[in-house]
């Protein structure tokens, strides 16, 4: 009976002793809880804070990338008066891999999907300025390789530098609203 007694006595201490415990469970969970959340709201602005910026550079930075490898532009920036065809083919070649390799690091901001599009309009730009080598002869001036490239992007509807320009604008309007 004493034992029992005891035993008694055991739980009763310990049944306020379990509320208590109890009660502070409740309470550091909710404080740690909202410590997080705040935590994760706190890094989530520094993040909008300190990404978008980047991301917005990104975008602009690849818009001129994609103006700048425009084959005109190109041909207008790049022919000197008295260039081979062949050295202005491998000037214009030159110029885009270096402006591409440049904005390499931009991918890290923008969808794999609008880098897949920034890729494609490069490699086309590419494409279409090889077919307009392909109709000048080899030992033609600067001027016969301007013209075959005007001429071959004026039988394009639309070129690949502004069909990516639209994408990544329409991306980044996306993200913006």
């Amino acid at each position: 009976m004493e034992i029992l007694g005891k035993l008694l006595d055991i739980i009763l201490y310990l049944i306020p002793a379990a509320g208590v415990i109890a009660v502070v469970y409740v309470v550091l969970k909710q404080y740690f809880d909202h410590q997080q959340k705040a935590t994760e709201q706190e890094w989530k602005m520094k993040k909008e804070r300190n990404y978008l910026p980047m991301q917005v550079q990104a975008y602009e930075r690849l818009i001129l990338f994609l103006e700048r490898i425009h084959p005109e532009r190109l041909v207008f920036r790049i022919n000197k008066p008295g260039m081979s065809a062949r050295f202005l083919q491998a000037e214009i070649f030159k110029i885009v891999r270096e402006e591409f390799d440049h904005n390499l690091t931009q991918q890290l901001y923008i969808s794999t999907q609008a880098w897949n599009m920034v890729k494609h309009a490069k490699d086309e730009t590419m494409n279409i300025l090889k077919v307009a080598a392909e109709r000048v002869d080899k030992d033609a001036d600067s001027l016969t390789f301007s013209a075959a490239i005007l001429e071959t992007i004026g039988k394009l509807d639309r070129m690949p530098s502004d069909i990516a320009i639209d994408a990544l604008k329409s991306e980044y309007r996306k993200k913006v609203e």
